[in-house]
């Protein structure tokens, strides 16, 4: 599996119908598990999930032709890291924490190819509510009502900062970079969100992009680690 995984293969495509929601959680709670090697950032004492909820769509890796693509919807635990250290005192980085997918085939591939941590879930999408189910634990929001409620200090201008990933490979740090022409995050208001997936979770704000969105994913490089 590694073996693919160190192919280095770059990815095109564009994201619609783009959600991220932010939710803060006690430090202590995710430190066991991320691994050795990533650095969660701290404030004040909580770690920052900013989750992607995305239509991936007319994704395909570089050596095959666009025609030959696959569409899906991508929901991820984004943890923000502390990456100042390779980025001139700027932190842009996160580790997926936890990757789902309502694709099995999408799972098998994901595995085989990223360092994305898929896993098979269930999810319910309308334009203003979201559910993530898997097994006992699940996830769910609404977006509505009136002026948007933004309790993290800068969040709009510390989730638009990211644009890396990054994941422990044996003893080496790698880093994926994501390039994106334009990433015009509106904030909106969320109401009945709830989860068990971590039992500290609070909601921080929510980030639209009411646009497609084009990208892609750079192949992953070993970083030299400090410190």
């Amino acid at each position: 599996m590694n073996a693919l995984k160190r192919i280095p293969i770059r990815y095109f495509g564009e994201l619609h119908d783009i959600e991220l929601l932010n939710f803060s959680v006690d430090l202590e709670e995710v430190k066991p598990m991320v691994p050795q090697g990533i650095a969660v950032r701290d404030f004040n004492g909580r770690a920052l999930i900013s989750m992607v909820n995305v239509s991936l769509r007319k994704m395909h890796p570089s050596f095959v032709p666009e025609f030959l693509n696959f569409n899906y919807r991508h929901v991820a635990f984004r943890l923000l890291v502390d990456d100042s250290v390779y980025n001139d005192g700027t932190c842009k980085g996160i580790f997926f924490l936890r990757s789902f997918t309502d694709q099995q085939l999408i799972v098998w591939g994901g595995r085989q190819m990223t360092d994305y941590n898929l896993e098979k879930a269930f999810f319910q999408k309308t334009p203003e509510s979201f559910l993530l189910k898997q097994g006992s634990q699940l996830l769910e929001y609404r977006i509505g009502g009136e002026a948007p409620q933004i309790t993290h200090p800068e969040l709009l201008k510390t989730v638009g900062l990211l644009d890396r990933a990054y994941a422990m490979r044996g003893k080496d740090l790698l880093v994926t970079q994501i390039l994106r022409e334009k990433w015009p995050l509106e904030e909106v208001n969320i109401t009945n969100f709830q989860t068990n997936f971590f039992r500290s979770a609070r909601l921080e704000g929510c980030f639209r992009v009411n646009e497609t969105i084009y990208y892609q994913w750079k192949p992953a490089k070993k970083v030299n680690i400090k410190g």
